[in-house]
């Protein structure tokens, strides 16, 4: 045999695992949130409720292509876990695809800043696995310091300076009943693609003065940058239809004016 021919074929051996995801049919749209100090949000008047350390979604489907996952999302996968070096922490079916878990559910779950997860899914008795490192909360600058008695037009949106770039972002604003004035979370798997979808970064972000409605108000902004796995940290998961991506919230206080 040729020695051209010999190194072809060792080459296509060696990489005949990834080549085989590409033409998987399950795929997976993962988010694994943070909260950067659970205490110290608390504390600020984030609402319990709301300061779970870490929360996981996962919608599963069966599919090849994006346009064909949300009618192809499944229920009764073996297990869905995400796990770390020491834990493993299950996450339960919700219905329509979506699988999760909070730290509320169980205290094994946590975030850790640079430690690598894994997203893994039995289905059929074949493991199919996504990993990557925890990535660090944002800087958060721009934001008027109420400590300091500054304060923010009530119905004025509120840019704010994340001082490094990430790949999308997350945004949760809620007053000081804990009610939610404003989220971009995604929900449904729909809104999930179009979220995470497309090649833009982001530095500063802007969110509506709809968040901030009532004068004289405090509220609790948090704020993640979001993070994406690559290709290479797929298994088994067909990586052009499926997505993990991480990311840790910062949280600061907002206080409208008179």
């Amino acid at each position: 045999m040729k020695p051209t021919l010999i190194l072809s074929l060792a080459l296509a051996l060696s990489g005949c695992s990834e080549i085989d995801d590409y033409f998987s049919t399950v795929a997976a749209q993962a988010l694994f949130i943070g909260l950067d100090d659970p205490s110290s949000a608390q504390s600020i008047g984030l609402d319990p409720a709301l300061a779970n350390g870490a929360t996981a979604t996962v919608f599963l489907a069966k599919a090849r292509s994006l346009e064909s996952i949300s009618a192809n999302l499944f229920d009764d996968a073996d297990s869905v876990s995400i796990s770390d070096s020491t834990t493993s922490v299950t996450l339960s079916p919700r219905g329509n695809g979506l699988y999760s878990v909070d730290s509320g559910e169980d205290e094994a779950l946590s975030y850790v800043i640079g430690r690598s997860y894994s997203i893994d899914v039995y289905e059929e008795g074949r493991l199919h696995s996504a990993e990557m490192l925890a990535p660090p909360p944002p800087s958060l600058t721009g934001i008027p310091d109420a400590q300091a008695g500054s304060t923010h037009p009530a119905g004025s949106e509120l840019q704010i300076n994340m001082g490094q770039q990430f790949d999308n972002y997350l945004v949760l604003v809620s007053d000081e009943s804990g009610s939610i004035t404003y989220s971009n979370r995604p929900e449904e798997v729909s809104d999930y693609l179009d979220w995470i979808g497309g090649s833009s970064v982001f530095t500063t972000i802007t969110v509506p003065g709809s968040a901030f409605p009532a004068s004289g108000t405090g509220y609790i902004v948090a704020v993640a940058g979001i993070r994406r796995a690559s290709d290479s940290a797929f298994d088994n998961f067909n990586p052009l239809v499926s997505n993990l991506a991480m990311g840790s919230l910062a949280v600061s206080p907002v206080v409208t004016s008179p």
